[in-house]
């Protein structure tokens, strides 16, 4: 599974549904149900589109909920 974002929201995908979008990671992190992900986004605008139909079909969780902090911001 992997953590995908779009805007402020994000979801779980198998890799296989994400096999046709290109992804990198943002340097975030959720935690959903006691497991840490990191967080991916669509590398371009066009990619973020494929990405938010996806949230649009399988729905979508705030990442504020799910953010997990920095160390740095602990202190």
């Amino acid at each position: 599974m992997r953590a995908v974002k779009a805007g402020y929201s994000f979801n779980l995908f198998p890799e296989e549904s994400l096999s046709h979008i290109n992804l990198e990671p943002t340097g975030g992190r959720v935690c959903v149900e006691g497991v840490t992900y990191p967080l991916y986004r669509g590398t371009t605008y066009a990619e973020s589109e494929k990405v938010d139909r996806l949230l649009d079909a399988y729905g979508e969780m705030p990442i504020r909920d799910y953010k997990v902090k920095n160390r740095e911001q602990e202190r």
